[in-house]
């Protein structure tokens, strides 16, 4: 007992002392280890969206550059079960439609576009989507797109019945929801207008009013042979020409600049040697263009029937005015997914079989880094910065 008292008064004793000596808090230290991104991202910049299949409640948008040997990963912003992502050109804004519910995984469910600001990523805001009826699918872009000047945004609905919901981004409010049954994704068309795919073979087309209402819609002729030779539904766009490419490797120009879309002259990317083969399309983003007027393909050899997703290990690159193919880039690992920088030195960014982005010299196929470390879980749509 004596030694515990003694202990005791020690402890008390110090204490006193410490007290005295130290009579006012240590100040915090700043800690200066917070960025600030520029409000206009430079052409070797993109965004990566990770849908985390292994927790789609935590998935992410990336901000990565290419050109970076070290410190690459600039940051990030939440993009939850399987959301949707644009960035704006006008506003320093980026945009987020998810969808989370309120036990986690069950209770009511919340469908929104979230708002942050490009150069700190905080969120500014969030406008609420009604009805519960965001399409949730493996991310791709066409599920959300910006029009009039991303004054308005589109989303892609699908319940299962399909529809498309107009947003003011300005005004931060909804509009109008527009059925399209039977049709899927969102094209942006003319000024004010969007068309979309559907199953028969066709492509509708819809003209808004400034308030979002409907002021008109047309039909294309059957031109996607969905039984035979179907569209990828994913396009990248070079001029005012926009790109769609088959399974089989056809490609299909469309002009998207007018009041409806017009579709144009096909031509091959495979001869019939290398048909053949079983050269064509596949992986999950499979094209994509640069600023130089080329375009890129993700292409695979000897493939089969129900392939067309499964990556390829060649991209293919193409002068689009001549149609004639003017590279052709070996990857280092098979790929699912491609994109192409901006900029008069654009690079190539490959989604590889491990989930990493191998990051290549788009000119000569050169391969120049891989981008790993587990930054993300599962990559699936890459997008330029473009600004």
């Amino acid at each position: 007992m004596r030694a515990i008292a003694l202990i005791l008064g020690l402890s008390l004793f110090s204490g006193g002392a410490l007290a005295a000596d130290f009579p006012e808090p240590l100040p915090i230290e700043p800690t200066d280890n917070v960025a600030t991104l520029p409000a206009s991202y430079p052409d070797s910049w993109i965004y990566a969206m990770d849908g985390n299949f292994y927790s789609v409640l935590d998935g992410k948008v990336l901000i990565l550059d290419l050109a970076a040997t070290s410190h690459e990963f600039k940051g990030y912003i939440g993009a939850g079960q399987f959301g949707s992502f644009l960035a704006a050109s006008t506003r320093p804004e980026l945009y987020v439609a998810e969808t989370y519910y309120s036990r986690r995984v069950s209770g009511e469910r919340t469908d929104a576009i979230v708002i942050y600001d490009k150069q700190s990523l905080k969120k500014k805001a969030e406008i609420i989507l009604p009805g519960g009826k965001r399409g949730q699918s493996v991310t791709q872009k066409h599920s959300f797109q910006f029009l009039d000047n991303e004054r308005l945004a589109l989303i892609f609905n699908f319940t299962p019945a399909a529809s498309v919901t107009v947003v003011d981004l300005v005004e931060r409010k909804i509009l109008n929801e527009i059925p399209i049954p039977g049709c899927s994704l969102i094209y942006p068309t003319g000024k004010l207008g969007f068309s979309t795919l559907c199953g028969n073979g066709t492509m509708a087309a819809f003209t808004l009013g400034a308030n979002g209402k409907v002021t008109g819609e047309q039909r294309t002729k059957k031109f996607n042979d969905i039984d035979n030779n179907p569209l990828f539904m994913k396009t990248t766009k070079v001029g005012n020409t926009t790109y769609f490419v088959t399974f089989l490797g056809t490609v299909q120009p469309m002009d998207m600049t007018g009041t409806w879309p017009k579709v144009g002259k096909t031509w091959s990317l495979v001869s019939e040697e290398e048909k053949a083969a079983g050269w064509r399309p596949g992986g999950w983003h499979i094209l994509s263009s640069d600023a130089q007027g080329r375009l890129y393909f993700l292409m695979q050899e000897k493939s089969y029937p129900g392939s067309h997703k499964d990556g390829g290990g060649e991209v293919w690159v193409f002068d689009a005015k001549s149609k004639k193919r003017v590279a052709r880039h070996v990857l280092k690992t098979h790929a699912i997914s491609i994109e192409v920088t901006r900029g008069a030195a654009p690079y190539l960014a490959a989604v590889n079989a491990n989930m990493e982005i191998d990051v290549y010299d788009a000119v000569s196929g050169q391969h120049l880094r891989t981008i790993g470390g587990n930054p993300a879980q599962t990559i699936f749509v890459m997008q330029a910065s473009g600004g």
